[in-house]
């Protein structure tokens, strides 16, 4: 089973780097949605299968399991990475016990693939369908789409948004989640108690970002930052430079 798992991500490998054209465009693969996180399919020396992409995580990590399987007992690996085509010849990854975070995916989660990587490009993500481009230098801005700036804090890209309970309602930073479904609140009151049994416990009355409105968005109370998950996310396409700290965001609209 290992051996068809690691030919069929090293076939996608292939497959992404088929769409490499032009100078700008470094790279480009399919992805797709596990338990509302974008995973992809990349390897990490001899590691090869599923990693989760996520925008705000600062590093990127290898789970344990799959570092002590390759013989690496240590704080940190480096290797050369392949992901959507792209391929760096040395990457640092944080080794980490991830298995609290992704224990309950469909597939083995190796990783996660962070903003040190992302930063080195301008990153696509597009969800219906999944894919990622990454490249060397922005395309020609597209039109009518929600420019937003962007501030790094601590490692983390992150845009400025409003939330609502309904009754309550304030504005702060919050990070470019692609990692989670739903968006994660810091230090929350809700002025109005979740339904026992709701599912998801946490509901955002509303939320506006790039001057969109989105309402009833999952949400979770989180002790680590604000961030704003995939399931706003997924309701357009993406692009963004962590470099030079700029988002866009095209909201589908309805046919």
């Amino acid at each position: 089973m290992a051996i068809v798992t690691r030919m069929r991500v090293l076939a996608l490998l292939g497959f992404a780097g088929s769409f490499v054209c032009g100078p700008a465009l470094a790279g480009e693969g399919r992805c797709w949605i596990d338990h509302g996180a974008v995973v992809v399919a990349a390897a990490f020396g001899d590691i090869a299968g599923d990693f989760i992409l996520d925008a705000s995580a600062p590093r990127s990590q290898l789970h344990v399991t799959q570092a002590q399987g390759d013989g690496v007992d240590a704080p940190a690996a480096r290797r050369p990475l392949t992901v959507a085509g792209e391929r760096l010849a040395a990457f640092d990854m944080d080794i980490v016990d991830l298995d609290g975070r992704t224990q309950v995916f469909d597939t083995t989660i190796n990783g996660v693939i962070g903003a040190d990587l992302l930063r080195r490009y301008v990153v696509d993500i597009e969800f219906a369908p999944c894919r990622i481009r990454l490249s060397h230098r922005a395309p020609k801005r597209r039109t009518g789409v929600a420019w937003l700036a962007m501030r790094d804090v601590d490692g983390v890209p992150t845009i400025r948004a409003v939330i609502s309970d309904g009754q309550q309602s304030r504005a702060g930073d919050f990070a470019i989640d692609t990692g989670r479904a739903a968006s994660q609140i810091t230090g929350a009151t809700l002025s109005r108690s979740p339904k026992p049994g709701a599912d998801p416990p946490t509901r955002l009355r509303a939320l506006v970002v790039g001057g969109r409105l989105f309402e009833q968005i999952p949400a979770d109370v989180s002790n680590t930052r604000n961030a704003i998950g995939v399931g706003v996310w997924s309701q357009g396409r993406l692009r963004f430079d962590l470099r030079d700290g700029w988002m866009e965001f095209e909201v589908r609209t309805s046919p």
